[in-house]
């Protein structure tokens, strides 16, 4: 266990630049409204980069990189499901989200491993239709479909309450109180 590592059954994981903005406040919402114990992590605080160079040295077990991503790890083999909380960028799903996938390469080769894996995960869109959510969507949607798993995607739009994500709480919409509240009830 990490030193100072609570257990938990839920991890939410924000993916976005700011870790007090939107994607900050649906983790927090989540967290409150869960049965379940629930940890909240910024993907930030685990420095870690995608994969290379190297000879894939990971397929026999051991990646050279020695960053955050151990860490990360550590908390994820240990919880039973995860909330990945993302916005968009330019129509682009985070960077760091595909350097998890890298990363998660090894591991997610093993079909049984990356069934369990997007089993167990569930993602939060912040992105608006027109400005490259569709195609974002897409992407998530072919992952789940590629492990045999049925897409666990949820998407909020600001545009949808007349908003701007990047200066506008979400959070403060009625509407997405109560989708937030029916996701966390799902996963009680």
């Amino acid at each position: 266990m990490v030193k100072g590592r609570e257990e938990t059954d839920m991890l939410g994981l924000n993916f976005s630049s700011r870790k007090d903005g939107n994607c900050g406040d649906f983790l927090q919402f989540l967290k409150q409204q869960t049965k379940q114990r629930f940890v909240v992590k910024w993907i930030h605080d685990f420095a870690f980069d995608g994969c290379g160079p190297c000879s894939y040295e990971c397929i026999q077990g051991s990646c050279l990189k020695k960053d955050g991503f151990s860490e990360l790890m550590a908390w994820m083999d240990r919880e039973e499901e995860y909330f990945f909380v993302m916005p968009l960028y330019n129509g682009n799903l985070p960077s760091a989200f595909y350097r998890l996938l890298e990363r998660l390469s090894p591991r997610l080769h093993e079909e049984a491993e990356e069934r369990r894996f997007w089993k167990k995960t569930r993602i939060l869109l912040i992105g608006n239709p027109g400005h490259g959510l569709e195609c974002a969507l897409h992407t998530l949607e072919g992952l789940y479909r590629n492990a045999g798993q049925k897409p666990d995607v949820l998407v909020f739009s600001a545009m949808d309450y007349g908003m701007k994500a990047t200066r506008d709480r979400l959070i403060e919409e009625k509407e997405v109180r109560s989708k937030l509240i029916k996701a966390a009830g799902e996963a009680d």
